[in-house]
C-alpha cells in the first residue's frame, strides 16, 4: 500500500509541479517547450517512483522487518538526489536553446528532491497496508501537495540562475546589496563588487560580482582571469557604460580595457598586484572603471581605511 502512496503522490506532484513551473516559465519554453516539460516532469516524477518501487524495497512491503523510519527517511534522501537529477536533466532538455545555462536545473532539482521525497516516503509509512484504495488516494494527493510545496521552496531559487547568475553569485550579490555593505566604500575593502554589464548583442544586463582593487581615488581594477574563458569584458568595448555595486548602491561608471602595451597598464596592474599579490594578468586585459562622483567620495573613504589598515 505504501507503494501505492509513493506512486500517487508522485503523480500528483509531477503533474502540480511541472503545470506550475511551465506556466511560470511560459515566456522562456515557449508552447512546445512547456509540453516537453510537463510531459517530462510527470514521467519521471510519477512513473519514475512506479519503476523504482523504492517502498517496497526500504520499508519492507513484503511482510519483512520493518526498517527504522530514520533509515527510510535518509533512503529517501538518496533517491530524491538520484530520481532528481534525472528530472532535471530531462527538463533540462526542454530548456535548451532557450536560456543560457539548462543544466544548472540538474542541481536545483536534485538538491529540491533530496528535500521533497521524504516527505513522501514519510506519508507512505502511516498509511496501513489494510486502507482501501478510496481511502489511500486523499492521503497520496495530499502529501503530493506538501511535498511538491517543499519542492518549489527548495528549487525555485535555481530557476532564476538559469539565465542569470549562478546560485552562489546570487548570494554574494545579496550580500553586496545588505546593510552589511553599507559602510564606507563597503564590501569592496574585501576585494569584492559587483558590475551591471549589457551585452552588446541581447542587450540585456547582466549582473554578477568581481574581485577589484581601488587605484586612485576614483577608479577600480578589474582582471577577468582566464579571459578566454568569459565573455562579459568583451561587451565592455561595445558598451562601456556600466553600474558598479558600491556601499550597497548601484553607482554608473564607465569600462576601460587595457590591454598589453596601453600607457596605463603598467600602474593599474600593480595597483591590482598590490591588492591581490597571487594574482597572474599575463595577456589578461584589465577592466578599469572610472566611477561617477558618488562612487569617487566612497573610494577617497576606502582608501584613507585602507592605508590605516596597511591594504592597497
Amino acid at each position: 500500500m505504501g507503494t501505492r502512496i509513493v506512486v500517487a503522490g508522485g503523480l500528483v506532484e509531477g503533474t502540480a509541479l511541472g503545470w506550475l513551473q511551465a506556466r511560470s516559465l511560459a515566456r522562456v519554453l515557449g508552447p512546445i517547450g512547456r509540453r516537453r516539460w510537463l510531459v517530462a516532469t510527470v514521467v519521471v516524477a510519477g512513473l519514475g517512483w512506479a519503476a523504482a518501487s523504492a517502498p517496497a524495497v526500504l520499508a519492507g512491503d513484503d511482510g519483512g522487518a520493518q526498517p527504522p523510519l530514520g533509515l527510510v527517511l535518509l533512503g529517501a534522501v538518496g533517491l530524491g538526489a538520484t530520481m532528481g537529477a534525472v528530472l532535471g536533466a530531462a527538463q533540462g532538455w526542454a530548456l535548451r536553446h532557450r536560456v543560457r545555462h539548462p543544466w544548472r536545473w540538474v542541481i536545483g532539482s536534485a538538491a529540491g528532491w533530496a528535500v521533497a521525497m521524504p516527505v513522501v516516503f514519510l506519508g507512505a509509512s502511516v498509511v496501513p497496508g489494510s486502507w482501501a484504495w478510496w481511502l489511500v488516494v486523499p492521503v497520496g494527493t495530499v502529501t503530493g501537495a506538501v511535498a511538491g510545496s517543499v519542492l518549489g521552496v527548495a528549487s525555485g531559487p535555481f530557476l532564476g540562475t538559469l539565465d542569470g547568475p549562478a546560485w552562489h553569485h546570487r548570494l554574494v550579490l545579496r550580500i553586496l546589496s545588505s546593510r552589511l555593505a553599507r559602510t564606507p566604500a563597503g564590501a569592496v575593502d574585501g576585494g569584492l563588487v559587483a558590475l551591471r554589464v549589457t551585452g552588446r548583442r541581447t542587450g540585456r544586463a547582466y549582473r554578477f560580482p568581481v574581485e577589484a582593487a581601488w587605484w586612485q581615488s576614483d577608479r577600480l581594477v578589474v582582471l577577468p582571469g582566464h579571459s578566454e574563458r568569459k565573455t562579459w569584458w568583451r561587451n565592455l568595448e561595445a558598451r562601456p557604460e556600466v553600474e558598479v555595486l558600491l556601499a550597497a548602491e548601484w553607482i554608473p561608471a564607465r569600462a576601460i580595457l587595457l590591454r598589453p602595451g596601453d600607457a596605463d597598464r603598467p600602474a593599474a596592474l600593480d595597483a591590482y598586484a598590490a591588492r591581490f599579490p597571487s594574482a597572474r594578468a599575463s595577456a589578461d586585459p584589465l577592466v578599469v572603471l572610472e566611477l561617477a562622483s558618488k562612487g569617487r567620495r566612497a573610494g577617497r573613504s576606502s582608501s584613507l581605511r585602507g592605508s590605516s589598515a596597511g591594504t592597497a
